[in-house]
């Protein structure tokens, strides 16, 4: 008959093991995707809570408060940034972006960054909006551990995972991929 006969133990058609491989890419692709679409949606949730935080301090000003909250509107804009760089790139802007920030161009960097970052929300101490504080928070934390445990447990899903690279030359510019 036409069908190949498929291994059970590995789950590959006789004689073509680039069919799990093409799979396992595919499933790779559309993890780092959705990771990535929900990237921008917490970058968006945490910008709106730096945002929020901004508004409330006029009933007087604490500037730590203050800070964090410029702090969370800037960290998130950061990586909302990088993550449209990893859909569309724009040349200039990735370049700077690289040579800047290059730790998020790797999956274990980002993953650090986002840990990094959930505590600052969690830490904004605004009475008012306490529920989107520890909802971005701990959202925040669980993606970047969430990115770790992907990367421990499942490396060949972010085996393929390339960052943006426009702008750079690759004779003069590093651009090394860090996973």
């Amino acid at each position: 008959s036409g069908v190949p006969a498929v291994d059970t133990a590995t789950g590959s058609a006789a004689g073509g093991a680039n069919t799990l491989n093409q799979s396992g890419s595919d499933k790779g692709k559309c993890v780092q995707r959705l990771l990535s679409f929900l990237n921008l949606v917490l970058c968006a949730g945490m910008i709106a809570l730096g945002v929020l935080g901004l508004m409330g301090f006029s009933n007087g000003v604490d500037l730590s408060e203050l800070f964090v909250a410029i702090y969370m509107i800037l960290f998130a804009s950061l990586l909302a940034v990088y993550e449209v760089m990893w859909w569309t790139t724009i040349d200039v802007v990735n370049k700077s972006m690289r040579k800047n920030f290059g730790f998020l161009y790797g999956v274990k960097g980002k993953a650090l960054y986002m840990i990094f970052v959930a505590f600052l929300a969690i830490g904004l101490e605004h009475k008012v909006i306490k529920w989107l504080q520890w909802t971005v928070g701990i959202s925040f934390l669980a993606v970047g551990v969430l990115h770790i445990f992907i990367w421990l447990a499942r490396p060949q899903w972010v085996a393929s995972y390339k960052a943006p690279t426009g702008g750079l030359n690759p004779a003069n510019d590093n651009v090394e991929q860090s996973v």
